[in-house]
């Protein structure tokens, strides 16, 4: 152990700073409605506005709320008819655990993370080199999700999971790929400057890694100490040396190129050398053609059946080094020399010293990953807050600095933050609680006082509507006219690694029927339809996505290719499950299939006056016409 000097920490914890504390549930008198501690807390807080909390939301739009929150995709009728005519009183937690077990969770969520990560297959910057292998980080993730890795163990694997020991070597390759997390993001691949190259691909990482697992933006004091938070310049040079001692790249002069580990099987590397032995042999002058014949037959037999490398995108050690502060950021003008360390505002003065033969990776993500780091679990609770009710009990989700806002309710994300170390770290357990509560089961009908005294839901009195994700509302398309493909994707980039992607692809790639989180993502470019509903940078953190509304949106439901596909395929599901029945019956079919509840008898007067009018004649154009409606209807874009 050793004292690591002075610190510029406040004489005052920040909020953040302080390891979440035991609080003490809110004793909520004469009502029924509290089901678990979450409402006491949420009640308690509405109660001291002079409000009341909104009613339970109807079941129909429970149900479609929690596919879609849960799975990114609504339910088919029979699943909706199969919860509303159960009786049991355990039906809603008993649905719960049903979209939890479906593998289309772990796409849904490991999308939300992607989102952190800024995940990406394509370097974007200034050279967008493709990166063939970084679905497999991306279905990391999403197996994560599923399989409810303990969040610990995933913060640890992404930072460190190239360092840690393995059992076998599926292991190895999994944690392996989880260290990607480090590699994807972008890149200055043509700096004709090494040495700046190596400082910048550092403190991006510092500042992701900072940011995604402790809302904490360390990259701010590169060039000096940080102007709000107590981080100070030596803070980062100690954070720097970590990242300095990791290599990311195997070739810095233009155009750089990225480090990749080879996890074929023993088996598989031996056969590769023999091959090439072999063709050393053959290039020789003057050989015989009966022996380059033979030779070349071996070849063959060799390369039959013989798997491509098992290549990972992912970091790897440098030689362990110090850095030296780099005055106002520059590398040529240095200060004194940092020890590798943690930022002591938040570690403590006394910490135990880096490894002489390690970066400090593995240090430094097990302390992020550990109870006692008083941001770490309050910053991934928040965010998971986040994903259910669109704002999060701290409305910035990564940043928890003084620039970021206070948590509306402190006491009930420290609740949550235990309660999610207790279980485990177990994301599952939080889904349980959170979608258990009667917060997260109220209507988002409420009283107009309500919604004028807290247009913005910081009381969480209601269930705020909001518009679904640009996956979300494609995979929902697709699935609504049967056309979706739910198996698991791979790579659709046809680029090798360290060759230049091909965006001119993209208009190929969006034709796919997989779930819009198996598309590839490319910097500087993007699907138009995906781009319309605010689909974020992949160049930075975003656990934050903005909703706009603007006309393309509406242009792309009118109009765009996908619409049109899927109308038609709809019109045609339908014609087989409604013919020979009234008008009146097919409306409310398609209404109840897309919508999740049946058509008023309003809405089919006014739909059998637009079927017999749109185009007459043609009844599979009028019912695609009818399909095109809904599917742009606020009622379908938005949960509720």
């Amino acid at each position: 152990m050793s004292l690591i000097g002075p610190s510029k920490e406040k004489s005052t914890p920040f909020w953040a700073f302080v390891s979440p504390s035991e609080p003490k549930i809110p004793n909520i008198q004469n009502t029924k409605w509290p089901i678990n501690p979450i409402d006491n807390f949420i009640l308690d807080k509405i109660k001291k506005a002079g409000h009341q909390h909104s009613e339970r939301a109807e079941p129909h739009k429970l149900v479609r709320r929690a596919y879609l929150d849960l799975l990114g995709i609504p339910p088919t009728t029979k699943q909706l008819n199969s919860y509303l005519e159960n009786k049991n009183p355990n039906a809603w937690s008993k649905l719960i655990e049903q979209l939890l077990a479906s593998p289309l969770y772990g796409e849904r969520w490991g999308r939300h993370w992607l989102d952190v990560a800024r995940y990406s297959d394509s370097n974007g910057m200034d050279e967008n080199i493709a990166h063939p292998e970084a679905y497999r980080y991306r279905n990391y993730v999403i197996n994560a999700f599923n399989q409810d890795k303990p969040f610990n163990q995933f913060i640890i694997e992404q930072i460190a999971g190239d360092l840690l020991p393995a059992e076998n070597s599926d292991k190895k390759r999994e944690q392996t790929i989880a260290a990607g997390f480090l590699s994807i993001g972008p890149k200055m691949l043509a700096c004709d400057d090494p040495d700046k190259m190596r400082r910048d691909i550092a403190d991006e990482q510092i500042d992701t890694t900072g940011r995604a697992f402790m809302g904490m933006t360390f990259g701010c004091a590169r060039c000096h100490d940080h102007k709000f938070d107590p981080i100070s310049i030596e803070d980062y040079y100690g954070l720097a040396g970590i990242f300095m001692s990791t290599k990311t790249l195997i070739k810095y002069n233009v155009v750089a190129q990225l480090h990749h580990h080879d996890l074929s099987t023993k088996e598989e590397k031996e056969r590769r050398n023999k091959i090439s032995q072999i063709e050393k042999k053959i290039s020789v002058k003057d050989i015989q053609e009966d022996t380059k014949k033979k030779l070349q037959d071996e070849v063959a037999i060799l390369k039959k059946d013989s798997p491509p490398p098992y290549e990972v995108l992912a970091v790897t050690e440098y030689p362990t080094k110090d850095v030296r502060v780099h005055l106002r950021g520059d590398y040529q003008t240095l200060g004194d020399t940092v020890p590798r360390r943690l930022p002591p505002a938040i570690a403590g003065q006394i910490q135990h010293p880096m490894p002489n033969d390690q970066s400090g990776r593995l240090e430094l993500a097990r302390w992020i990953a550990s109870e006692k780091n008083p941001l770490t679990a309050r910053v991934i609770i928040n965010r998971i807050w986040r994903w259910h009710f669109g704002r999060g009990i701290v409305p910035t989700p990564d940043n928890y600095g003084t620039l970021g806002e206070k948590p509306t309710h402190p006491e009930l994300l420290d609740y949550l933050a235990l309660e999610f170390i207790h279980s485990n770290w177990s994301i599952k357990a939080m889904h349980r609680l959170i979608m258990n509560s009667a917060t997260y089961q109220q209507s988002s009908f409420t009283d107009e006082s309500i919604k004028n005294a807290d247009p913005d839901n910081e009381l969480f009195a209601r269930w705020k509507i909001r518009r679904l994700e640009s996956e979300a509302l494609r995979d929902s398309i697709l699935f609504k006219a049967n056309l979706i493909d739910l198996n698991m994707g791979k790579s659709m980039l046809t680029a090798s690694k360290h060759k230049y992607a091909n965006r001119d692809k993209l208009s190929e790639h969006i034709k796919s029927n997989k779930r819009t989180v198996y598309l590839p993502v490319m910097r500087s470019s993007g699907y138009d339809g995906q781009n319309a509903f605010d689909f974020p940078d992949p160049a930075m953190i975003n656990g934050n996505r903005k909703s706009s509304t603007i006309a393309p949106q509406a242009l792309y439901l009118m109009n765009s290719p996908l619409i049109h596909r899927c109308s038609n395929a709809l019109a045609e599901i339908h014609k087989k499950a409604t013919s020979n029945t009234p008008t009146s019956n097919r409306i409310n079919w398609m209404i109840l299939h897309l919508l999740s509840r049946p058509a008023t008898k309003k809405e089919i007067l006014r739909a059998e006056n637009f079927i017999h009018t749109y185009s007459p004649g043609n009844g599979q154009a009028t019912w695609a016409a009818f399909a095109r409606t809904l599917f742009a209807s606020n009622e379908f874009l938005y949960i509720e």
